[in-house]
């Protein structure tokens, strides 16, 4: 063999062995990965508050994915003109006293509504955006990007509310994502998980994604104080949530 064939040689003996080396090295990494990536959904699971479950009354889900065609019956209880759940009663006024003694007056804009009047609610507003002169078809996309159709409010349960600080509803009457800019808003956004609720949908795309509804600086929804705490923490939506707990029950 000539020196120029066994120089030849040894160059692809040399490649092969990278490449071989490369490969491994490679596997080795996806391996890493996927015992990180489950590694990290054990530990979110096990780090779930203690003794909660998905079924519990104050994590009851409806969304798009899973309405409620059929009137949901609590005992009901009024605070001021509005109808909520009486077991969230207690809680909503708390909250708003919270907001009155931190120096901020609001109005709750809505708690329960049927299916009936969500059927009003939903109407009315592809309605006003027909009127502004969207197409039948882009209108009923915006409607539905901030009105959930009929069986999929969670208002219907009893434990959502809308909240707004008075300044911000006097300058955004049609309740708008905007009325973040007035520190009583904040206020209530910060604080909701102290009595009980959290934002329930958040402005980031993730939680837009999730939810399927857009930013709603003012819709508050009760899961109680554990949860409400753990969820804002660790920027979860309801959904999100509850898939981490259907995971721990499952494993």
């Amino acid at each position: 063999m000539t020196n120029k064939k066994r120089i030849i040689a040894v160059i692809i003996v040399l490649i092969l062995l990278a490449v071989i080396a490369w490969l491994a090295l490679g596997s080795h990494g996806q391996n890493q990965g996927q015992k990180t990536s489950q590694s990290q959904t054990k530990a979110t699971t096990t780090s779930l508050p203690k003794g909660v479950k998905s079924t519990d009354w104050d994590l009851v889900l409806i969304n798009k994915q899973h309405p409620e065609n059929q009137e949901i019956s609590f005992t009901q209880a009024k605070v001021g003109d509005k109808v909520v759940n009486q077991k969230i009663q207690q809680s909503v006024i708390d909250f708003m006293a919270g907001a009155k003694a931190a120096g901020y007056d609001t109005t709750l804009v809505s708690g329960y509504r049927s299916i009936e009047y969500q059927k009003e609610v939903f109407a009315n507003v592809l309605a006003n955006n027909e009127k502004n002169g969207e197409s039948e078809e882009k209108a009923l996309a915006e409607t539905k990007k901030v009105v959930q159709t009929p069986g999929s409010s969670e208002h219907q349960t009893g434990l959502a509310i809308d909240l707004a600080g008075n300044d911000a509803l006097a300058k955004y009457p049609g309740l708008t994502g905007e009325m973040d800019q007035f520190a009583s808003q904040r206020w209530l956004i910060d604080h909701a998980p102290d009595y009980g609720f959290i934002l329930r949908y958040p402005k980031d795309k993730t939680s837009n994604k999730e939810t399927g509804i857009d930013y709603e600086s003012w819709h508050f929804r009760y899961v109680g104080v554990t949860n409400a705490k753990y969820m804002t923490k660790h920027h979860l939506t309801l959904e999100a949530y509850l898939k981490a707990l259907k995971a721990r029950e499952a494993s």
